[in-house]
């Protein structure tokens, strides 16, 4: 039995915190003992072919007809209709060249047509979206409004969602939501182990911020938090390493000799500073999802700092400490704080997934 999994990643373990996601949800599909059969983008292999295909389905009168069908309330830019026609067609072509259970395990959700086709050539649906796109700040790829990404999660048969504010939201809308939490896959789980092992007698120097700044969220919430930490380096001194993909460009906000910017480093390096990290730092501006890396750092044994927009979801972990302005974040950086408890797996949140995709898929 394998199912057809719509995903925009991969499930690298030295990735960011979307190829982790995807990773947990690829190894809880393995113990449904379900193969996954990955949905090919590849319709068109050319830029140029693209363009044509764009032009095609704005002109194409199936758009327009799908767009009434299911009332979708699209913008009626060229942009939007061209990325609902061609979405269209991949969608509808894939999903009839899949010879297995017909069921869509669908991730890339910024893919808001996909429910409809699903619909269309009698698929099930499981939509597993990261976050909700449409009120993620400056989502440039997202081309419709909180309606329309509602409007198709509804379409699903059923929702996990990766934070319970999520799952309260699509609740009040009558979608059939489920919290699946983020639990580290293995291979991201034994390093984990192994750097809470090395820090029971290593030495704690600095504090630790670890983030994609290619991310526009994160990348805002660096900046608050640098503007923050400069008012808690007038209060004491304290030294402060930056670590993850695009990291580089915050260093026109840092003017302090003891905070460091590393940028992406090797898996060898990161293991180092997660071992030697006296805390981690983490800070948000308000968006949408859960951060993968709160769960990581309590595995690893890491104590974390953070302001209420990033532990959203966290309210039963220990040792996450929260913050609401640069006052309390000083006062917590000043205090010695004991190593947490082991994350434990979500044993009830994974059994009700993995029942769910296998009633769906038989």
């Amino acid at each position: 039995m394998n199912i057809l999994v719509d995903t925009f990643f991969t499930t690298d373990p030295n990735g960011h915190g979307g190829n982790h996601r995807t990773a947990q949800i690829a190894e809880l599909i393995k113990k449904a003992s379900i193969d996954i059969s990955p949905f090919d983008r590849t319709l068109l292999t050319t830029r140029f072919s693209r363009y044509l295909a764009g032009i095609n389905a704005i002109l194409n009168p199936k758009t327009l007809r799908f767009i009434t069908k299911y009332r979708l309330k699209v913008g009626y830019s060229p942009v939007a209709l061209a990325f609902c026609g061609f979405q269209r067609q991949l969608y509808q072509t894939r999903l009839r060249q899949h010879s297995g259970s017909k069921l869509l395990l669908w991730e890339a959700t910024k893919n808001y047509v996909a429910p409809y086709v699903a619909s269309d050539v009698g698929f099930r649906v499981v939509a597993m979206p990261h976050n909700l796109e449409s009120l993620v700040p400056k989502q440039d790829a997202f081309f419709e409004g909180f309606e329309t990404e509602v409007s198709a999660l509804a379409k699903a048969n059923v929702v996990f969602c990766i934070s319970r504010e999520e799952e309260w939201l699509l609740r009040t809308k009558g979608i059939n939501a489920h919290y699946l939490p983020y639990y580290p896959p293995e291979p991201v789980l034994e390093r984990l182990l192994n750097i809470r092992d090395a820090r029971s007698h290593a030495e704690k120097r600095r504090f630790l911020i670890l983030g994609n700044a290619n991310n526009p969220p994160t990348e805002q919430g660096m900046i608050e938090q640098l503007q923050w930490l400069t008012n808690v380096r007038k209060a004491f001194e304290f030294q402060v390493d930056i670590v993850g993909f695009g990291t580089e460009r915050l260093s026109t906000h840092v003017n302090l000799a003891d905070f460091k910017v590393h940028g992406s480093v090797s898996p060898e390096t990161l293991n180092d500073f997660l071992i030697h990290a006296q805390a981690a730092l983490i800070h948000q501006t308000p968006t949408s999802g859960a951060l993968t890396r709160i769960p990581e750092f309590l595995v690893a044994g890491i104590p974390m700092i953070a302001n209420s927009n990033a532990c959203r979801s966290t309210d039963e972990y220990a040792g996450v400490y929260r913050y609401d302005d640069w006052l309390e974040l000083a006062d917590l950086m000043g205090q010695p704080l004991p190593v947490p408890d082991l994350l434990p797996r979500p044993i009830a949140a994974e059994k009700r997934f993995i029942d769910c995709l296998k009633e769906l898929a038989s």
